[in-house]
């Protein structure tokens, strides 16, 4: 890669959330040959919970629903086999019964082969309560929940070192520009062209704990 390189440019930022929605944009936009895992994930996809009944995990997709407002979201995978895998993976940590989850089918009136090797509680079987399944299920899947997005709509984010200011106009977890001042934010296109899992994983956590100086646009 050294070998192939001209020149190098930079852009400064005001900060690193700033420099981080910068490269993940970039990348989406000029598809480097180097950069492979912030590109635009088509097959994005989460587990999503019903809104009343048992909590049996539906895989959805975002292109068949918004995630930035759809509620009981649960982990953002970039395909169905990695999902999966997550859930299993959970399944497996905490006893969870595969057949119970709606992933493997049951015989009627018997365990699954896990509960025989001890590795499934039981609720297939009556050796635990189906409530107590699925409490730890909830409790798995509250460590990986999306967060809907907070606010009615676009929203600058305020980053400021030493001289230098930027205001990071965003709209449902996705990054739309940059502006030296909130009256040039507030002209920038404020319409998310869909959800964005790296604004997501970059915005969230500074945004609700309300760290960082906010305006609505």
């Amino acid at each position: 890669m050294l070998r192939q390189s001209r020149r190098i440019s930079y852009q400064r930022t005001a900060g690193e959330i700033g420099a981080l929605l910068l490269e993940a944009s970039l990348i989406k936009t000029m598809h480097p040959l180097f950069n492979q895992k912030l590109r635009r994930s088509r097959q994005l996809c989460a587990w999503q919970l019903p809104a009343s009944g048992p909590p049996v995990p539906e895989l959805v997709f975002s292109t068949e629903i918004n995630f930035s407002s759809s509620p009981r979201l649960y982990g953002l995978y970039s395909s169905r086999r990695s999902a999966l895998l997550a859930l299993q993976a959970i399944a497996d940590l905490h006893k969870l019964c595969y057949g119970v989850l709606g992933r493997e089918k049951l015989a009627s009136g018997r365990g699954c082969f896990r509960a025989m090797l001890q590795q499934c509680a039981g609720a297939c079987c009556g050796k635990e309560s189906r409530e107590s399944h699925d409490a730890r299920l909830l409790a798995a899947l509250e460590e990986v929940q999306v967060q809907c997005w907070p606010y009615p709509g676009a929203i600058g984010l305020v980053e400021t070192f030493e001289d230098t200011q930027q205001v990071h106009v965003i709209h449902q977890w996705c990054y739309l520009g940059s502006a030296n001042t909130v009256e040039a934010a507030s002209k920038l296109q404020c319409t998310a062209p869909g959800f964005d899992a790296d604004g997501y994983k970059i915005l969230c956590k500074p945004l609700m704990t309300g760290r960082q100086e906010v305006i609505l646009l």
